[in-house]
């Protein structure tokens, strides 16, 4: 497990941004990664599709471009076109496909901006409601949008877990994100995680986590611990927390 903290100071807002990954009960490696860049007040999770050789290293290559992009003040989306071309020709060069989600975060000023591809999510934690900000690039996605299926019965699909968007897929040359902005509120807190978290720990449990409250240090180890102990953990799990204070 990594955990990462920082705090800085913008128009009289502190955010402190933290973060931890844990491998899961039943894998024997870890195919998700995050970082956080702490000049940039950014934050990045990914998770390596583990349907496709080498997850590990699309994952690495995603927060690693990520962070060197952000650092160079390019915004998350910019940021993400730049990992898809540059693993998708590292797949392209290889017999072996790879692939990665990714949910990107960069606060300017009083306002949050997310960037995202693929199931991993962000979450706004903001007067004791939960709402979901990010909408998963996903199968069963479509079906809810189709009408096909309700939210209920997608949380059991048997697919699940098949994306519809990834980066560096080869099949796909242009990389189409998603992205959204919030202006933030003393108090909020954003949180970032992989389909480890949000699709093994209940949305109660998830809030029930956040509204104990206290730093976003202790709020990423309590969801962490909460899935490894109330579920199977059947995959890797990972998240990051955004804490914004007056």
């Amino acid at each position: 497990m990594f955990r990462y903290l920082r705090r800085q100071r913008r128009r009289r807002l502190n955010i402190t941004i933290a973060g931890a990954t844990h491998q899961g009960k039943q894998r024997d490696h870890n195919e998700d990664a995050f970082v956080v860049v702490p000049q940039q007040l950014g934050a990045v999770v990914a998770d390596g599709m583990g349907g496709l050789a080498r997850g590990e290293v699309a994952s690495r290559m995603v927060v690693d471009i990520l962070a060197e992009s952000l650092q160079q003040g390019r915004n998350g989306g910019e940021a993400l076109q730049e990992a898809h071309r540059r693993i998708r020709e590292a797949s392209m060069s290889s017999v072996e496909r790879m692939g990665s989600t990714a949910v990107v975060l960069k606060v300017d000023g009083g306002t949050a901006t997310l960037h995202w591809v693929g199931d991993s999510r962000g979450y706004l934690w903001r007067g004791g409601q939960l709402k979901q900000l990010t909408k998963d690039h996903s199968f069963v996605e479509e079906l809810i949008d189709a009408g096909a299926i309700s939210a209920h019965e997608a949380e059991t699909h048997p697919n699940r877990n098949v994306l519809t968007r990834a980066v560096g897929i080869r099949d796909t040359v242009e990389l189409k994100i998603d992205s959204t902005r919030i202006d933030l509120q003393p108090g909020d807190c954003l949180l970032l995680c992989t389909d480890g978290l949000h699709g093994y720990l209940p949305q109660p449990s998830i809030i029930e986590c956040l509204a104990r409250g206290g730093s976003a240090e202790a709020i990423v180890q309590r969801l962490i611990e909460r899935t490894l102990r109330d579920s199977d953990a059947g995959d890797n799990v990972t998240a990051v927390c955004a804490i914004v204070e007056d």
